[in-house]
C-alpha cells in the first residue's frame, strides 16, 4: 500500500489530510515537527511526504534540506502545503527546495487527492535543491519578506484595534445602554456613565468596588444570576430587574439585564454586563394592563393567521376561556364558528377574516360568539387591522355582549307593538269588530250540552285575530274591562230560549263593582235565564284578591248564575277556597288532559281532581280533548263533561 507522511504543526490540518488520504486508500503517517518527520521517514520510507512550509522549529525548507542530505530518504518526493504564501511565491520557494508540487490551504478533498496522485506519478528523480549558500540566502530572503509582511499586518491590525477601542469607548460613554465588566471576584473593572447612573454614583467612585458594596439594593436580585454565569460559563440574557430609583425612593427603575462570560482561551476572566433601561416600557405596559383590565368590553389581539396573542379579563369572562388557554389558538375555530341558529359559519365568510385578509376595519352590530361551554351569546364588535408597513400583521377585536341590549330592544319593540294593538283594540270595540265563537261542552255522565263562548277580533281586512294576540295588551293597558262589558252585552242574549252558555271573565272584572249590576240588568233586558249562564273565572284571578273573589262569586250565585273555576290545577290555594266559593264546575286544565293516555302522572292527577270535586259536590269539565283514547279515559275516571277539538271546534255563534 502506498504510504504518505503528513508533516504539519496544526492538528486540525494534519487530521484533515490524514482523513482524506485514508479514505482515498493511502497508508498515512503524521508528524507535528521536522525532527519527528525525519525519524518516521527513515523508519518507514514513505512514498510521499506532505510538509507545511512555515512551522516553529524546523520549517518546511529546512526539513526538505535535511531530507535531501540523507541518502536513505533523499529521493522521497515532497509536496509543500501552505496557507501563508501565494501559489506563485510558494512554487518558486518549492523549486529552490527541490519540490515539484504545491498544496494550497484550504483545499477541497478532490484537489488534495488529485495533487497527491500527480506527485506520486512522477518517476524522475526530484530536482536538486540550490547550493547551501544560495539556499540559505533564498531562505532568508523569503523569511525576511514574510516578516516584513507580518509586521505590516500587525501594524495595520494594531491601528484597527486602536480605532475600534476608541469607537467602543465613545459608544460606551454616549450609549443609552449600560455596559460594565466584572472580574471573577465580582468587582467592577469597567463601567460606562449610563450604568454608573443607575447606581447613583460617579464612574470613578464605583471602579474597583464590588457590586454588593456599590449597589446593595440591587445585589440580592442579581447575585444568583452573576454566580451562575461564572460557574456555568453560559450567558444569561434579558433578565428583568426592578430597583429603587436612586434619586427618588418612591419611584422604581426597570432594567433588562444580560450577562456574558468573558474568556481568554478556556479560562473565564469575568463577565460583561449589558443593561437597558425599560422603565418607560414597564410604565406603558402597566398603564396598558390597567386600561385593559378596566375595560368593560372584551378585547382580543390576533396575529396575521387569526390566532389569539392577547386577551383582556372582560373577554375571558364573556368567553369562558382564559388568555393562556386561547393564546396561539384560532379565534374563529374557538368562538366564531357558528351563527345564532347553530348553523356553521365558514371562516372565509366571517367579517373578522375580512379585516385580517383585506386589511380593512369592520363594525358589526349583530353577530354571535360561542362560549367555552357551548352556549351562544349575541355580540357587537369592531375589528381594526394592525399594519407593519403595508402588510397586515394582525387584528385588534373589541366586542361586547349585547344580550341586555337585545332584551331592551325586544322590550321596546313589544311596548311599541302593544301601543299599536291598543289602537287596533280601540277601533275594534268602536267599530263592533269583536265577535263570539262557541265550542260545545258535551256531557259524559248525563246532563245537557252547553257552549263556551270564545272571543275573537276581526281585522280591517276580514282576518280573524285570536284572543292571545290582543287580550294580554287589553289587560295591561286597561281595556279589558270594556271588553268584558262588550262580552256580557253580546253573550247573555245567546242564553235565552234555554241555551246553556259559559262566558269567560277576566281577572280585572272580579273587582269591578259595576259588573254584577250590569249582568243582572242585561239578563232582564234579553230575557235570559240565570240558570243557563255559567261564568268561567280562572282560579288565579279569584286567588289574586281572595275577599273580592269570594264576594264576586257569591254575587253571581245570588243572581242565579253558575261559577266555573277555569284552568283548575295550575294555581295555588285551590283546595283551601274550594269550600268557601259557590263553585258549580271545576274545569281541568288542558295541560293535564292533552297527553292523558300516555302520561301516568296526569292520569293520577285527573283521578284525584275528579274525586275531590265530587267530594265537594262539584262537577268536572275536561278541556283539551283531542283524541278518542283521551275521551275514553275521562269517561272511565268519572269526568262529567268534556270539551276539545275531538268533540267540536269553535264556530261562529248564532246571533240572538
Amino acid at each position: 500500500m502506498t504510504s504518505i507522511l503528513v508533516l504539519d504543526d496544526r492538528a486540525a490540518d494534519r487530521e484533515l489530510l490524514a482523513t482524506v488520504l485514508g479514505y482515498a486508500g493511502y497508508d498515512v503517517l503524521t508528524a507535528d515537527d521536522g525532527e519527528l518527520a525525519l525519524h518516521l521517514a527513515r523508519a518507514h520510507r514513505p512514498d510521499l511526504i506532505i510538509a507545511d512550509i512555515l512551522m516553529p522549529g524546523t520549517d518546511g525548507y529546512e526539513f526538505v534540506r535535511a531530507l535531501r542530505a540523507d541518502a536513505l530518504v533523499a529521493a522521497t518526493r515532497v509536496v509543500f502545503c501552505t496557507a501563508t504564501y501565494g501559489l506563485e511565491e510558494g512554487q518558486r520557494l518549492a523549486e529552490v527546495s527541490g519540490v515539484t508540487h504545491i498544496l494550497p490551504k484550504p483545499c477541497e478533498p478532490e484537489q488534495i487527492v488529485r495533487i497527491v496522485a500527480e506527485a506520486l506519478e512522477v518517476t524522475d528523480d526530484p530536482p536538486e535543491p540550490l547550493a547551501e549558500d544560495d539556499f540559505h540566502r533564498e531562505h532568508l530572503r523569503a523569511l525576511n519578506q514574510k516578516l516584513v509582511q507580518k509586521v505590516d499586518e500587525v501594524a495595520e491590525a494594531e491601528r484597527q484595534v486602536t480605532e475600534t477601542l476608541t469607537l467602543l469607548e465613545t459608544i460606551l460613554s454616549a450609549a443609552p445602554v449600560g455596559f460594565g465588566f466584572l472580574d471573577r471576584d465580582l468587582r467592577i473593572r469597567r463601567i460606562n456613565e449610563t450604568l454608573a447612573a443607575a447606581g447613583g454614583r460617579a464612574v470613578e467612585d464605583q471602579l474597583g468596588g464590588s457590586v454588593a458594596e456599590v449597589a446593595p439594593g440591587l445585589w440580592p436580585r442579581i447575585e444568583a444570576l452573576c454566580r451562575e454565569v461564572l460557574e456555568t460559563g453560559e450567558a444569561v440574557v434579558n433578565h428583568d430587574v426592578t430597583i429603587q430609583h436612586p434619586g427618588d425612593p418612591e419611584q422604581t427603575q426597570a432594567w433588562l439585564a444580560s450577562c456574558y462570560p468573558v474568556r481568554v482561551g478556556s479560562k473565564i476572566l469575568g463577565m460583561g454586563v449589558v443593561v437597558l433601561d425599560i422603565t418607560e416600557r414597564h410604565q406603558a405596559e402597566a398603564f396598558r394592563a390597567t386600561v385593559m383590565e378596566a375595560m368593560a368590553e372584551g378585547l382580543c389581539v390576533l396575529d396575521r393567521y387569526g390566532c389569539v396573542t392577547m386577551m383582556n379579563a372582560a373577554a375571558s369572562r364573556m368567553l369562558g376561556w382564559s388568555e393562556e388557554e386561547l393564546r396561539g389558538e384560532p379565534l374563529h375555530a374557538a368562538v366564531h364558528f357558528q351563527r345564532a341558529d347553530g348553523s356553521l359559519l365558514a371562516e372565509r365568510q366571517s367579517e373578522l377574516t375580512a379585516a385580517r385578509i383585506e386589511g380593512r376595519s369592520v363594525q358589526i352590530s349583530d353577530d354571535t360568539f360561542t362560549r367555552r361551554d357551548g352556549s351562544l351569546f349575541p355580540v357587537a364588535y369592531s375589528a381594526v387591522p394592525l399594519f407593519s408597513g403595508t402588510s397586515v400583521r394582525g387584528v385588534v377585536v373589541v366586542f361586547r355582549d349585547t344580550t341586555e341590549e337585545q332584551a331592551e330592544r325586544t322590550r321596546a319593540q313589544r311596548e311599541l307593538n302593544a301601543l299599536t294593538w291598543i289602537g287596533r283594540i280601540r277601533d275594534a270595540i268602536d267599530e263592533n269588530r269583536l265577535v263570539l265563537y262557541s265550542q260545545p261542552i258535551f256531557p259524559l255522565t248525563g246532563g245537557e250540552c252547553s257552549q263556551e263562548l270564545l272571543l275573537r277580533m276581526v281585522g280591517r281586512k276580514g282576518e280573524l285575530i285570536p284572543p292571545a294576540s290582543f287580550l294580554p295588551v287589553a289587560e295591561k293597558y286597561g281595556l279589558i274591562g270594556e271588553i268584558d262589558h262588550w262580552v256580557i252585552m253580546h253573550a247573555l242574549p245567546l242564553a235565552k230560549h234555554g241555551h246553556q252558555v259559559h262566558i269567560n271573565l277576566s281577572a280585572d272584572s272580579v273587582g269591578d263593582r259595576d259588573l254584577l249590576p250590569l249582568i243582572e240588568r242585561r239578563m232582564g233586558e234579553c230575557g235570559a235565564d240565570p240558570r243557563d249562564v255559567t261564568f268561567e273565572i280562572t282560579e288565579t284571578a279569584l286567588m289574586r284578591d281572595t275577599d273580592a273573589g269570594e264576594a264576586f262569586a257569591r254575587g253571581l250565585a245570588a243572581i242565579g248564575c253558575g261559577v266555573a273555576l277555569d284552568d283548575f290545577g295550575t294555581g295555588y290555594g285551590s283546595f283551601t277556597y274550594l269550600q268557601k266559593l259557590p263553585v258549580k264546575f271545576l274545569k281541568i286544565d288542558r295541560t293535564f288532559v292533552t297527553d292523558l293516555d300516555s302520561n301516568a302522572g296526569n292520569q293520577h292527577l285527573v283521578k284525584a281532581i275528579v274525586s275531590l270535586a265530587h267530594g265537594f259536590g262539584h262537577q268536572t269539565i275536561a278541556e283539551g280533548v283531542e283524541r278518542p283514547e283521551t275521551l275514553e279515559l275521562l269517561s272511565r275516571y268519572g269526568v262529567d263533561f268534556a270539551q276539545g277539538f275531538h268533540l267540536g271546534r269553535p264556530e261562529p255563534s248564532a246571533v240572538a
